[in-house]
């Protein structure tokens, strides 16, 4: 029963510490607060529950305690939970209903610690090994409960999915789905197994203990995916345009790098090695778009150097050989010889489309440093193989 074991409280550790690292962006957010609580009374549950199969850390609590913090906890966690779904479906009532879920918890939990103290240290056994009347009163009165939070939370989750529209509904049906594995899959069958156990010696669901712990780390595992979908989904799309902003960001440095070797003013702070360059991770999209400004700004510096002026019907490859012919010429010392003029103009108001241009433009210049640098015995890297600065000759 270990793996199950493990892979519910690993579901429950990687959720709470998402939503722990979602408080530290939005620390105010009151609802989020409440469902990060909530994760984490699910993950001090577990680890009790893994607690207890340590002998070293078992013999020093009374035994069976980890039991009944697990269940005990438990119930402070859907409590919650239906108090936050309440909130959700009908805010006038969720004060009055939420004192009626916790009241309802906190009566489970003392019908829990009551039982739980008047069974013997003997007798304190695991689900599996149940026999005393009220070792087996303290697993219906948890898997009642459990039940009856499982089946209000499910339906809950559904109704509040059912008045959303935007992406948490599903989410939320998610979650509602792991709630009803665990309602149908563990805390009925257990439920019936113990209370016939108790009131008539006999077992209608043997096994239970076995079967049903698979399932409840399946329910586990869903309910805790429904929870962090939405943070799983930000984070795949941030991951995305974070790579997307990095690759941006290299091919452009064959066009940035030599209008910055020209023009070193126009670079907002010093420049560094492609290979530093690589260790820069952080606010990758903010530095593309410095990127792209501090070309435009070095186009502008260049285009009194341009052999012709440039017009829009040129090519990427046009345009590449305009900027390769300018900066050759603006390393000479006579003056510019033709007015400015507009260098790559946008073709239009997107930013997307303008960023695609300067690329092209950049992949093309770099194919033009790579033809004229070919057989270069001292080049290494096709961004320095080319120095347009006035002092390189």
């Amino acid at each position: 029963m270990l793996v199950p074991n493990l892979l519910m409280w690993a579901a429950a550790a990687i959720a709470a510490l998402w939503k722990l690292s979602q408080i530290a962006r939005a620390p105010r957010d009151k609802g989020l607060h409440a469902v990060t609580i909530c994760t984490i009374l699910v993950v001090l549950a577990l680890t009790a529950q893994l607690a207890g199969h340590l002998p070293a850390f078992a013999a020093a609590l009374p035994a069976g305690f980890p039991k009944l913090a697990q269940n005990t906890l438990l119930t402070v966690f859907f409590a919650l939970l239906i108090v936050l779904l309440h909130g959700s479906v009908s805010p006038q009532l969720a004060a009055r209903r939420g004192y009626r879920e916790i009241g309802l918890a906190l009566l489970t939990s003392a019908v829990l610690t009551a039982t739980f103290a008047r069974t013997e240290p003997d007798d304190r056994t695991g689900y599996e090994e149940a026999a005393a009347p009220d070792m087996l009163a303290f697993y219906l009165a948890g898997n009642l409960y459990l039940a009856y939070a499982c089946a209000r939370g499910a339906r809950l989750a559904k109704t509040t999915a059912g008045h959303t529209r935007s992406r948490a509904r599903l989410s939320l049906h998610i979650a509602a789905t792991g709630l009803l594995i665990n309602l149908i899959g563990t805390h009925l069958p257990r439920a019936i197994s113990t209370a016939s156990r108790l009131f008539l010696g006999i077992d209608p669901i043997p096994g239970t203990a076995t079967w049903t712990t698979p399932i409840l780390a399946i329910g586990i595992t869903t309910f805790f995916l429904g929870i962090g979908y939405p943070g799983a989904r930000t984070a795949l799309i941030k991951t995305r345009l974070w790579f997307e902003a990095r690759r941006t960001y290299r091919r452009l440095r064959p066009l940035w790098s030599a209008l910055t070797d020209r023009f070193p003013t126009i670079a907002l702070f010093p420049k560094v090695s492609p290979a530093h360059e690589r260790w820069h991770l952080r606010t990758m999209r903010l530095r593309t778009y410095r990127r792209i400004v501090e070309i435009r700004d070095g186009l502008v510096c260049l285009s009194p150097y341009l052999p012709e002026p440039a017009e829009t019907a040129h090519t990427a490859g046009e345009q590449a050989r305009l900027i390769h012919a300018a900066l050759q010429r603006s390393t000479k010392p006579e003056p510019p010889s033709r007015a400015p003029s507009i260098i790559a103009p946008p073709s239009s108001t997107d930013p997307i489309a303008d960023t695609r241009q300067l690329l092209a433009i950049a992949d093309a210049l770099n194919t033009l440093i790579l033809r004229g640098s070919a057989g270069s015995p001292t080049s290494s890297r096709c961004d320095d193989r080319v120095d347009y600065r006035p002092d390189s000759g």
